[in-house]
C-alpha cells in the first residue's frame, strides 16, 4: 500500500492520539508494564469505594477498604466536595515498586502495596499515607474542576502542507503540526501535591518529617530553593521534582496557618471559574495577596527561622571531609573487611537517585572502578573480602515482573553470579563464616528478615511480620549470633536484635546523653545500623535532635554519643579497624560520601536543633468542619490497623471508566474541521479504546477508532480509519473515501523489546460527479483494494535525564518492518481502466501489485561533554519487483532529507541518513509567560544524504544532500502538561529535475524549507 496514503491517513485522525495516551489526571510517572493475565482479581465493594486487588494481595486489598472509609468524610468535608460514583482502587502486588497515582477523570486510583523506602522521605504508615494523599488528589482536583470530569479538555489543532504534490494526490505532505491543549482542570504541581501532604493535619497520617525538613533547609540555607515558577512545573532531577513536593507542603501549611485552612478549599474552588486559568489569581481571591508575593513572605519566613534553629550546631559543624561529591546519590560505604578499600553506590554522571551503581575504591581517595550498573539498596562484602553481595531488579522472572533478586560478585574474576530468582529479596548482609546471607523479603505490604543459605540455594523467613511492618538493612554482628536492623509498624524506625540461635528479638534502648531519658519511641527515626568491627559498639543514624547525625552506641554501657554535627543529614555508617568513619551526608545538591578518619565524641548540646515554631501550629489547623467530625478512632496512634474487619470477598468482574470526551478544532488544509477524541478504559487496563471524528462544511471528514485487549498476555487490537475528501475541477466533483482496518497482536518482550504482527485491509473508493446535459451524472469506483500482513520489531534502549526529551544523548533504537502486500490498484492507463459491461455498467480492471516491502530504522546516540550529543540516524526501504509509483518509498519531506520536498524523491529503494549534532542554548530558562512555563531550548544542526530510487545501476545520481537547523524548545502549559515545540530550516543542496509523463518538469533543491511541530513529544530525532 501506498507509505505516504497510510501515514497521512492515520496522521490526520490521531494527530494528538499522544494526548490521550499521556494521563491528565495520573499525578505519578507512570510507565507501560506488562497486564500480568495470569492473576486472578478480586474486589471489595463498600460504601463509597470498590477495592480490587490479586491474589497475594489480599490483606492490603482488605486493610485498603477500611482505611478509605475512615478518610472518606475527613478529606471530602475540608474541599466540600464528593465525587459522583463510587471511587475504584487498584491494589498492585507484582513489582518491586512503591508509589501511588490518582486518576481522577477516571474515578480511578492506583496504589502499589511496597512500602515506600525512599532516600527523600520519612518513614511512615505507607497505606494510611498514601491512600489518603491519593484521595485528597481526587478530591481537590474534583473541586477546581470547571465543567463535569468527562470532559477534561478541548484541543486546538493545525495541519499544514507542502504546496508540492503528487498528481494523483489531493495535497502536499504535512510540515506543519500543531496540537494544543486547554485543559480544564488547571492545578500546579506544588499545590496538588502539598495539599495531598497536607491531608487533615490531626490525622497526623503524614507530616513535616525529619526527611523533609533535611531537603528544605539545605535549600534554605545553601540558597538552592525552588523559586515560584520552578516549582509549578516538574522535568527536574530527582532533588528538583522531590523539592516540588517537599517547598509545596511547607508552602500549603504556611498558607492554612496564616490565613486559613478553609483558604486551601477556597483556591481549589476559585479554579472552578471557566475562564480562570491563573493559579494566581485564585490564591489572590482566596488570602487578598498574589502566590508571589506570599511565596515571598514564606521564603523570608524560613531563611529567618532557619538561622535561628542552626545557630548552635553552624557554631560546632562536625561533617567530615567529602571523598565523593560527584553527583546526587551516594550511598551505602562499606569499607573492605581489611579497612583497605571502599566500595558504595553513586549515580555520578546520572540525573535521578534510581540510577545508582556499585562502585570500588582503593582506599578513600583512589581511583573509581565501576562494577555493576543497576544495583540498589545495601549490600555487603564477603568474609575475605573476594566477593560483593548485593541486589538489582531484572525483568528475566515469570509473567515478567520486575522483583529484586540477590547476587554475588566475584572481584578478581570480574563474574556476577544470580542466587535467586523472583524471590524479591534485598539488601544482603554476609555471615561471618560466609555460608549465609541475610536479607529483606517483600511481599503483600510487609517486608520480613530472611536468611539465604548460599550452598543450599534456600531461603529461610526468620521474622513473622504483617502488612504495614517492615523490615530494613539487616547486619551480622562479627560473631555470628545476632542480626541487627531496623524496624518500623507505623511512623519511624526503630534498631532491633535478632538472636540467632534462639530466635528472640530484642529492641536496642537508645538513650540520649543529655538526661538518660528513653527514646525507644514512635516519634524518632534510627537506621542504617552497622556493627563495629569488635562487635563491642553500634554505629548508626538517627534523627533525635531533628537532625539525621551518625551515632555510636556501646552495647555494653548502653550509652549513645554523637559523632557528627550536620546542617543536612549524616547516614548509612562504616567503621573500619582503624576507627575510620564514612558515611552518607546530604548537602542541597544530593548525597555524598564523607570520610572522618578519627571521630570524636562530641557534646550532645551542640548538637541541638531548636524546634520549628511551625511544628506544633501546623497540627492544630483552623477548626472549620472539626466539630461535626469524629477523628479519635483515625488519629494517628488511635487506629489499629492489625484488626481488619471481615469484607466479603467477590470475584473481579469488569468495571468501566465513564467515557470522557475531548472536543476538537482542526485547521486543516484551509479548512475549520469540529469534532472530537473520545476514550474510555477497563480499571484494570485490560481493555482500552480510543476514537475521534471531525468534519468540515464541506462534509470531509475524519474517523477513526483504536481499541486494546490485553487480557491474554499479548495485546490483541483493533485499528480503523476513514477519511473524505472532496475536491472539484474542470466541472466534475470527485469524492474520495479511504478505508483501513487492522487487526493484530502486540508482544511486550521486555522493557526494550516489542513486537507486532498484523492484517491490514485497505479500500480507497471515488466518486466523479457531473452534470451532462443538464442531468447530474455519478460514477463511483475502487481504485485500490489491498490487504496485507505486516510483522514490526522495535527496539528501543534510551538513557534516562532530565533533558533525554528534548536532546536524548544516550541510547539505540531500532525498528524492523517487514509486509507482505497483495495490492489491486486500478489500470494507470485510463483507456484500460474499465470495462463495459452488457449491462451497460462499468467494472473496475485491476493490476496486481504483489509486493514484499522491507524498511529499516536505526539510531544511535553518542553524549558528548557539555550536554551535548551525537545522533547517527540511518533508514533503508526495499520493494522486491516494480510497481506502479503509487506503492513506492518517498525520501524527502519531515520524515526524510528535509531540504527537498516528500514527494520529489520516490523509487522502490530508499537510504536516507543522517548525522545530527545538538547542544543546549539554554539548559534552564525558568521563565513563565501567563499560562507556559520555558524551561529549556536547544539547537540542533544536521546533514542529509538519501533518496530513493527505482533502478540500483547509477543510484547515487538520485542522492541528495541538505542541511537541517533546528530550534527546540521544553515547556509546560498550564501547569502540567507538556508543550514541545519545534521549528526546522532546511536547505538542500543539490538541484534536480523531476518529470512526469503529461505534466510540466519540476525542480526542486536550492531553497531553505521550513517545518514547525508543537506536540506533548518532539515527533523526530
Amino acid at each position: 500500500m501506498s507509505s505516504s496514503l497510510n501515514f497521512v491517513l492515520r496522521l490526520t485522525s490521531i494527530v494528538s492520539a499522544i494526548a490521550l495516551i499521556w494521563s491528565f489526571d495520573a499525578l505519578a510517572q507512570d510507565e507501560p508494564r506488562w497486564t500480568h493475565p495470569e492473576l486472578k482479581w478480586n474486589t471489595i465493594e463498600t460504601e463509597h469505594f470498590f477495592v480490587h486487588f490479586h491474589d497475594g494481595a489480599e490483606q492490603t486489598g482488605k486493610l485498603t477498604a477500611k482505611i478509605a472509609e475512615d478518610i472518606y468524610k475527613p478529606i471530602t468535608s475540608l474541599y466540600g466536595y464528593e465525587p459522583n460514583g463510587k471511587v475504584h482502587f487498584i491494589i498492585i502486588d507484582y513489582d518491586d515498586f512503591s508509589n501511588g497515582s490518582a486518576y481522577y477523570l477516571d474515578n480511578k486510583v492506583e496504589i502499589w502495596a511496597s512500602a515506600m523506602d525512599f532516600e527523600l522521605r520519612g518513614t511512615h504508615s505507607w497505606l494510611r499515607n498514601v491512600i489518603t494523599h491519593e484521595y485528597t488528589h481526587m478530591i481537590s482536583l474534583g473541586a477546581a474542576r470547571k465543567i463535569t470530569r468527562h470532559i477534561p479538555a478541548a484541543y486546538v489543532q493545525w495541519l499544514g502542507y507542502e504546496d508540492e504534490k503528487r498528481p494523483d494526490v489531493l495535497y502536499g505532505y504535512p510540515n506543519r503540526i500543531l496540537s494544543y491543549p486547554l485543559p480544564f482542570t488547571v492545578m500546579p504541581p506544588w499545590f496538588a501535591e502539598g495539599v495531598a501532604q497536607h491531608q487533615r493535619p490531626e490525622l497526623e497520617y503524614d507530616l513535616w518529617d525529619s526527611h523533609r525538613d533535611m531537603l528544605l533547609r539545605t535549600a534554605v540555607v545553601e540558597n538552592k530553593m525552588l523559586t515560584y515558577s520552578e516549582m509549578n512545573a516538574f522535568g527536574k532531577n530527582s532533588i528538583g521534582s522531590e523539592r516540588v513536593y517537599n517547598q509545596g507542603y511547607s508552602l500549603s501549611g504556611y498558607i492554612a496557618r496564616n490565613y486559613g485552612e478553609a483558604s486551601l478549599q477556597q483556591i481549589a474552588a476559585n479554579m472552578r471559574s471557566p475562564l480562570r486559568f491563573s493559579f494566581d489569581s485564585a490564591i489572590k481571591k482566596a488570602t487578598g495577596k498574589s502566590g508571589g508575593q506570599i511565596y515571598d513572605e514564606w521564603k523570608k519566613h524560613l531563611q529567618e527561622a532557619y538561622a535561628q534553629q542552626l545557630r548552635e550546631i553552624q557554631a560546632h559543624t562536625v561533617t567530615g571531609e567529602l571523598v565523593q561529591a560527584k553527583g546526587s546519590g551516594n550511598f551505602y560505604p562499606r569499607w573492605s573487611p581489611d579497612g583497605s578499600k571502599l566500595a558504595y553506590l553513586s549515580n555520578a554522571g546520572a540525573d535521578y537517585l534510581g540510577q545508582t551503581a556499585l562502585v570500588l575504591r582503593e582506599g578513600v581517595g583512589g581511583k573509581d572502578k565501576l562494577i555493576k550498573a543497576g544495583v540498589h539498596y545495601a549490600f555487603s562484602w564477603s568474609p575475605d573480602g573476594t566477593r560483593i553481595a548485593y541486589s538489582r531488579k531484572s525483568e528475566k522472572n515469570p509473567h515478567h515482573s520486575v522483583v529484586y533478586d540477590l547476587y554475588l560478585y566475584d572481584i578478581k574474576n570480574k563474574k556476577e553470579k544470580r542466587l535467586t530468582h523472583a524471590a524479591r529479596a534485598h539488601s544482603p548482609s554476609w555471615s561471618p563464616d560466609g555460608k549465609t546471607l541475610a536479607c529483606v523479603l517483600n511481599g503483600d505490604g510487609a517486608q520480613n528478615i530472611a536468611l539465604y543459605d548460599i550452598a543450599a540455594n534456600q531461603l529461610k523467613i526468620i521474622t513473622s511480620h504483617k502488612t504495614q511492618e517492615q523490615a530494613y538493612t539487616p547486619q551480622w554482628s562479627p560473631d555470628g549470633r545476632q542480626i541487627l536492623y531496623s524496624y518500623s509498624q507505623a511512623r519511624g524506625r526503630s534498631l532491633r536484635l535478632y538472636d540467632v540461635a534462639s530466635g528472640e528479638i530484642t529492641p536496642v534502648n537508645l538513650q540520649h546523653s543529655t538526661n538518660g531519658e528513653s527514646l525507644e519511641d514512635k516519634s524518632t527515626d534510627a537506621r542504617d545500623a552497622v556493627f563495629s568491627p569488635d562487635g563491642q559498639k553500634i554505629y548508626f543514624s538517627w534523627d533525635v535532635t531533628g537532625i539525621f547525625n551518625i551515632y555510636s552506641y556501646d552495647l555494653a554501657a548502653q550509652h549513645v554519643t554523637p559523632l557528627t554535627n550536620v546542617v543536612g543529614g549524616a547516614f548509612m555508617p562504616s567503621v573500619n579497624g582503624n576507627g575510620e568513619l564514612v558515611f552518607s551526608t546530604f548537602v542541597a545538591e544530593g548525597y555524598k560520601i564523607a570520610h572522618l578518619k578519627t571521630p570524636q565524641p562530641l557534646p550532645a548540646e551542640v548538637t541541638q536543633y531548636l524546634p520549628s515554631p511551625d511544628k506544633n501550629i501546623q497540627l492544630a489547623a483552623v477548626n472549620g468542619d472539626l466539630a461535626h467530625l469524629n477523628l479519635n478512632g483515625i488519629k494517628y496512634g488511635a487506629y489499629d490497623d492489625k484488626q481488619i474487619p471481615n469484607f466479603e470477598v467477590k470475584p473481579y468482574n469488569d468495571h468501566y471508566s465513564a467515557i470522557s470526551i475531548l472536543p476538537r478544532v482542526m485547521m486543516d488544509y484551509g479548512t475549520v474541521k469540529l469534532g472530537s477524541y473520545f476514550y474510555s478504559s477497563e480499571m484494570l487496563n485490560q481493555f482500552s479504546f480510543i476514537g475521534g471524528a471531525a468534519i468540515n462544511r464541506n462534509k470531509d471528514y475524519d474517523l477513526f477508532l483504536l481499541v486494546d485487549y490485553d487480557k491474554l498476555g499479548p495485546s490483541l487490537f483493533l485499528e480503523a480509519y476513514n477519511q473524505v475528501r472532496h475536491a472539484g475541477a474542470d466541472g466534475y466533483d470527485f469524492l474520495y473515501n479511504l478505508a483501513e482496518v487492522d487487526l493484530g497482536t502486540r508482544r511486550f518482550w521486555n522493557s526494550q523489546h516489542h513486537s507486532q504482527l498484523s492484517f491490514i485491509y485497505s479500500r480507497y473508493n471515488a466518486k466523479i460527479s457531473f452534470v451532462d446535459r443538464g442531468l447530474k451524472q455519478s460514477f463511483g469506483y475502487t481504485y485500490f483494494e489491498g490487504k496485507a500482513l505486516a510483522f514490526r520489531h522495535a527496539f528501543h534502549q534510551r538513557a534516562r535525564a532530565v533533558d533525554s526529551d528534548i536532546n536524548p544523548r544516550m541510547g539505540r533504537e531500532i525498528e524492523l518492518r517487514y509486509t507482505r502486500e497483495f495490492n489491486n490498484f486500478i489500470n494507470s492507463d485510463p483507456e484500460k481502466a474499465f470495462t463495459l459491461t452488457d449491462y451497460g455498467t462499468f467494472v473496475e480492471n485491476y493490476e496486481p501489485h504483489n509486493v514484499h516491502r522491507v524498511e529499516l530504522d536505526w539510531t544511535e546516540r553518542l553524549p558528548l561533554p557539555g550536554r551535548t550529543g551525537l545522533t547517527l540516524y540511518g533508514r533503508g526501504g526495499w520493494l522486491d519487483r516494480e510497481v506502479d509509483s503509487f506503492f513506492y518509498f518517498f525520501a524527502g519531506g519531515l520524515d526524510g532529507v528535509r531540504g527537498y520536498p516528500f514527494y520529489s524523491m520516490e523509487g522502490r529503494y530508499l537510504l536516507h541518513g543522517r548525522l545530527t549534532y545538538r547542544f543546549p542554548l539554554f539548559r534552564h530558562l525558568d521563565l513563565s509567560l501567563l499560562h507556559l512555563y520555558l524551561d529549556k531550548v536547544y539547537f540542533a544542526v544536521s546533514y542529509d544524504y538519501g533518496g530513493a530510487f527505482t533502478k540500483t545501476k547509477g543510484f547515487s545520481d538520485k542522492l541528495h544532500d541538505s542541511v537541517n537547523l533546528q530550534l527546540r524548545s521544553e515547556l509546560f502549559s498550564f501547569y502540567g502538561f507538556p508543550t514541545r515545540v519545534s521549528l526546522d530550516a532546511a536547505y538542500g543542496f543539490d538541484e534536480f529535475v523531476v518529470r512526469r509523463e503529461g505534466f510540466d518538469p519540476l525542480t526542486y533543491g536550492k531553497e531553505w524549507r521550513y517545518y514547525l511541530t508543537v506536540a506533548f513529544d518532539f515527533l523526530d530525532n
